[in-house]
């Protein structure tokens, strides 16, 4: 029983433990850097644990994300434009990107980055669709969008 007792401490006193967050080295990091045009979005729909509605719309003119450094440039399709900043942080298992713009902060969870494209998502809360003419709700709904570079 003594030993069960020591092992959880003898790990923390090695340093072995995992942290919750933590910053990911700079190299991954720097897979982002560039200009990103959002290429498609699909949004799936849930209620009660069940997928419900799904919607893929291709984007003829979505956001455009330029990230640099730490900074962010993001283009609008209306001409307006938005500056922050942004960090990629590790999660657990997962990597976790975080944009702050002004007013806004938004965190996405990286799916997949290659040199030419990148798939992140978020989860969105309390949200409407449509079904035929009828607009439902749903207690949540998983947005992926994927860019191209």
């Amino acid at each position: 029983m003594k030993l069960l007792t020591f092992i959880p401490l003898l790990f923390c006193l090695l340093g072995l433990s995992y942290p919750e967050k933590q910053e990911v080295a700079m190299s991954q990091s720097d897979q982002l850097k560039g200009t990103w045009k959002r290429d498609r979005i699909q949004i799936q729909y849930i209620v009660d644990s069940h997928l419900v509605h799904e919607q893929e719309i291709t984007a003829e003119s979505g956001n455009i994300y330029d990230f640099e450094e730490e900074k962010v440039r993001v283009k609008y399709p209306d001409g307006t434009s938005a500056q922050g900043t942004y960090a990629v942080v590790k999660e657990y298992e997962s990597k976790k990107v975080i944009l702050n713009l002004p007013g806004n902060t938004t965190t996405y969870t990286l799916i997949a980055v290659t040199p030419t494209r990148m798939i992140w998502q978020r989860d969105l809360d309390d949200v409407y669709y449509k079904e035929g003419s009828t607009q439902k709700s749903a207690e949540r709904a998983i947005c992926t969008e994927e860019f191209k570079k």
